[in-house]
């Protein structure tokens, strides 16, 4: 692994749009606290507004609200979460123990490894411990400001006496702590969300979340900071060869690109399977100049209790393929994902030009 997760992408509809009930399907474990109060909404950037979709958290009551991705490769002693936030307004409340997680470190037993929070005056906080009764440090001086996007990435690694977490707000560096005690249990999920804790109600700002990148150490590439990354989300624009069966019409690619995703439309592989479906897909914005991952996302589900694996792979030129997991899926409309970090042409990472060549393979195998 290094790279394991990537969301809301910046200035699109992303994965799910509006439809926030998707994003459990598959891919995050949970909402806490008030139903609503975490849901996917237009960008609160004027420039961007309804052409994209974030992740809202808030607190209008007293209780925690957020979401919650459980790591699916278990739990990990060092992981990195870089995102951009948000905030209507920065909190009323200083340090006190309603201070709750914008950033959360979950063991699997849900219990806290350690989080950050933003201070009244805009500085960062690290702490631990249910509803932040240890505070680790912070930043003391303002690192972020009200209304605008700042991006924050925080790198942790979980030690009983000599755990470790750095962040950095816009590429710099603001906090740097070492010697920390962060229990006995590795870090296995992310929280996501709002402030408010412990039966206060000072914070009811809004906290809004996109360009999330959620990583660890133990793959050769992406493995550390990944820098002040956008994410994209590239769809299918062609048919390059279907074999599958449409549901409706007789292309596949604009049914695969619906967003959110339309499960009454499909592309369907019988038994005995047919050959893999390819597609092209759109290209990158001229800007970008470089590639941490790509990371092939697929909505599938089979309609009886037999056996069926489906293979997503991933081309650069039509002759080399990463071929991710050989899964089996199962009979609800759950997505699934796989993490290409380098060009099976090259071995070396993609590149923006192989990434606007780049075809989608799916196939069923099984």
């Amino acid at each position: 692994m290094s790279i394991i997760w990537a969301d809301f992408p910046s200035g699109q509809q992303g994965l799910y749009g509006s439809s926030y009930a998707d994003m459990l399907n598959g891919i995050w474990g949970a909402w806490e606290g008030n139903t609503g109060n975490t849901i996917l909404v237009d960008d609160p950037d004027a420039t961007i507004g309804s052409a994209g979709k974030v992740l809202r958290a808030t607190s209008n009551t007293t209780t925690l609200s957020g979401a919650r991705f459980p790591l699916p490769g278990g739990a990990t002693t060092t992981v990195g979460v870089g995102l951009r936030l948000y905030m209507s307004a920065l909190p009323s409340g200083n340090w006190g123990t309603w201070h709750g997680p914008l950033i959360g470190y979950r063991t699997i037993a849900n219990a806290s490894v350690c989080y950050l929070t933003v201070l009244s005056n805009g500085a960062i906080a690290v702490a631990t411990g249910s509803g932040g009764t240890t505070l680790l440090g912070t930043t003391g001086t303002p690192v972020v400001t009200a209304n605008a996007w700042n991006h924050i990435e925080m790198k942790v690694t979980r030690d009983a006496a000599a755990g470790v977490c750095e962040v950095r707000v816009n590429g710099v560096t603001v906090l740097n702590l070492t010697g920390l005690a962060l229990g006995a249990t590795d870090t296995a999920q992310i929280f996501l969300g709002s402030q408010a804790w412990n039966f206060n109600n000072l914070n009811r700002g809004l906290n809004y979340f996109k360009d999330l990148v959620i990583w660890d150490n133990l793959g050769s590439h992406g493995n550390d900071f990944q820098g002040s990354v956008s994410v994209r989300d590239l769809a299918t624009d062609a048919d390059v060869s279907l074999n599958w069966t449409p549901s409706t019409g007789s292309t596949g690619w604009d049914i695969l690109d619906n967003v959110p995703a339309n499960d009454t439309i499909y592309i369907a592989a019988g038994d005995p399977p047919p050959s893999p479906a390819d597609f092209g897909l759109t290209d990158l914005p001229v800007d970008v100049t470089s590639v941490r991952a790509l990371l092939p996302i697929a909505r599938t589900w089979k309609t009886d209790g037999g056996d069926c694996n489906i293979q997503m792979s991933l081309t650069p030129n039509g002759v080399d393929w990463d071929a991710g997991a050989d899964r089996p899926v199962t009979t609800a409309p759950t997505y699934w994902w796989d993490v290409s970090h380098v060009s099976p042409d090259t071995a070396a990472p993609w590149t923006p030009a192989e990434v606007n060549n780049a075809n989608l393979r799916i196939d069923r195998t099984l």
